[in-house]
């Protein structure tokens, strides 16, 4: 009885090896193809000139909810500005109070800067994966984060006000720049802003 059990035994070992490895090498599969689809290639401008930049998907959030846009980023027409009184490029996106004067995190990062100046209020800089880095301006001195801080995207990072000296005809709101590299670039290209 042994010796017609055995070599049926052996066959259903090995079948179910076979099987498992089959299994393996289909995981691993879907683990390579679930990496690799992970990353995009994506144009962004980058200065003055458009460059592929390979990027993750990640998920950026508006930095306010609920806010009108009062200045759209231009890189290359210019844009009057009513504190100054001159005519300027504006790189940036500048975000009206709505309901909250809430200022959200665009992406997990790091908070990396935080400092005041009177052209550009209080500041905090947050440092994201891929070098970009989200800039906020014209924040209330009274902020949630500290240098070091690692904050999740959608985290309020503090309150819009009307410390940006060079804006302050603007009222309450948010001053939005983004960097890629140390370079200037679109918020639009990262944020979803709808019909603004």
């Amino acid at each position: 009885m042994n010796s017609t059990k055995s070599p049926q035994r052996k066959k259903i070992l090995s079948t179910t090896i076979y099987a498992v490895i089959i299994c393996l090498l289909v995981l691993a599969c879907a683990i390579v193809i679930a990496v690799v689809s992970s990353k995009q290639t994506s144009k962004v401008n980058v200065g003055d000139e458009e460059q592929d930049v390979v990027v993750s998907t990640t998920t950026y959030f508006v930095p306010m909810k609920n806010a009108t846009i009062i200045k759209d980023y231009s890189n290359t027409e210019w844009q009057y500005n009513d504190t100054l009184k001159q005519w300027e490029i504006h790189k940036a996106i500048d975000f009206k109070v709505g309901e909250s004067a809430d200022v959200l995190a665009i992406a997990d990062g790091t908070v990396s800067e935080v400092y005041t100046k009177g052209l550009e209020g209080t500041v905090v800089k947050i440092a994201h994966a891929n070098g970009l880095v989200s800039i906020y301006k014209s924040l209330d001195s009274k902020l949630n984060v500290k240098v070091g801080d690692r904050v999740l995207g959608g985290a309020v990072i503090g309150l819009a006000s009307d410390s940006m000296d060079s804006e302050s005809e603007s009222g309450a709101h948010l001053h939005l720049e983004l960097e890629l590299n140390g370079v200037g670039v679109d918020p639009n290209d990262y944020i979803s802003l709808g019909d603004k």
